[in-house]
């Protein structure tokens, strides 16, 4: 027992990952790396060049943690080329290979660090050419190109498909780059009134380096706050506040018809649905709006009236079915989603009416900004009141 709690002690935190994505992680860095090996193929002059050993390595960063600094494009790329040509130096001019693979890694790290572009698999490739057993009177500079260059841009390239298209991560992560508090982008730190700025400010207190990038801390302190709130105010769903008579209108009905239903019902959101109930788009006033293309050469009423009313003609050049007006990309929330799950939606990105669907994806209702301050106010007096 004592062994095993030394041995124990001397592990680290697992990555936590689901059984999903640990599949999908070993699948990215299979197909990444046999791609990169086929083009490179395809690509060498020597059949023999196609692999560095040390993309094994870089694959599992880029896929199993593309959030992490490490994994970012300038750290991959420029940590890899740097290393390559450090280690081409140091093979070509120091004979003893012992004190070159030694100053090659030491020198590719210090490079590395130099040049901002930290990736831990750079050291390895700053060997490769040190423990080939060749050892030229003059540095052999194909080795950065192929197959070290060709590698490093085929990998960046996947990484990026892979990551983005395929898997819908954020890849490569906002990690460096900070907006000024008057940058309309830089609202994701609403939530929790803390910004990038701050956790940059933060994190360059410590005095070793942080595996983890600014946007990845404030979304773990943005999680902490919510699973915080959702602890006070208990299990109060979407569903339970969302209104459900809701009008609703479908893709091809008429610009007119439409406008004439929020003006009649003191609308201010249309939801869009296909005629299976799911939600294909949203329609504010905002989108009538945004659509009359104003002038300062005629007035709005003149253009409003174009707009609005049916074209009689077959041709037109002008939105006739909501549908063509509609905001298509919309937020949903499951009537069983915590309340919580609101504030984001509605603090960081603005969202002021969130639609709500059953576990099929069929429409149900709506959360408005005001129904959700209007529950939370209830509970907060109910709450002091039975207190």
């Amino acid at each position: 027992m004592r062994l095993f709690g030394f041995f124990s002690f001397l592990t680290i935190e697992p990555v936590k990952l689901s059984l999903k994505e640990k599949g999908i992680a070993a699948l990215a860095c299979l197909t990444a790396i046999l791609l990169t090996g086929l083009l490179t193929r395809a690509c060498a002059v020597e059949p023999a060049s196609v692999l560095v050993a040390s993309m094994g390595a870089s694959a599992a960063i880029l896929f199993a943690i593309p959030g992490s600094p490490l994994a970012q494009p300038w750290p991959f790329a420029g940590g890899q080329m740097s290393s390559a040509l450090v280690g081409v130096m140091c093979a070509a001019y120091i004979d003893d290979v012992a004190l070159a693979a030694g100053l090659a890694a030491g020198l590719a790290v210090l490079a590395m660090l130099a040049l901002r572009c930290l990736h831990p698999p750079g050291a390895a490739t700053a060997l490769a050419p040190v423990l080939n057993g060749v050892h030229p009177s003059m540095p052999n500079l194909d080795f950065v190109l192929v197959p070290v260059g060709i590698n490093v841009l085929l990998m960046l390239a996947l990484a990026w498909l892979i990551n983005r298209l395929v898997l819908r991560r954020d890849y490569p992560a906002r990690l460096v780059a900070s907006r000024p508090a008057n940058d309309p982008g830089s609202s994701q730190g609403n939530l929790v009134g803390i910004t990038q700025a701050d956790i940059e400010q933060a994190t360059h207190d410590f005095d070793h380096f942080l595996d983890i990038g600014a946007d990845e801390l404030q979304r773990i302190f943005t999680r902490l706050q919510l699973l915080s709130f959702q602890k006070r105010v208990g299990t109060m769903t979407c569903g339970e506040i969302m209104q459900r008579d809701i009008v609703t209108v479908e893709y091809a009905t008429e610009v007119e018809v439409a406008w004439l239903l929020m003006h009649e019902h003191r609308l201010k959101v249309l939801p869009v649905l296909d005629r299976a109930g799911f939600v294909i788009g949203i329609v504010t006033r905002h989108d009538f709006l945004k659509n009359l293309k104003l002038t300062p050469y005629r007035g709005f009423q003149d253009k409003w009236l174009a707009f609005i009313k049916n074209t009689p003609d077959i041709n037109t050049d002008k939105p006739e079915a909501i549908g063509h007006i509609m905001t298509r990309k919309v937020k949903t929330l499951p009537a069983g989603a915590h309340i919580a799950e609101l504030i984001p939606l509605i603090v960081d990105e603005g969202h002021h009416h969130i639609p709500v669907v059953d576990d099929n994806g069929h429409f149900l209702g709506m959360v408005f900004q005001s129904r959700l301050l209007s529950a939370l106010f209830n509970h907060c007096v109910f709450k002091d009141g039975a207190s």
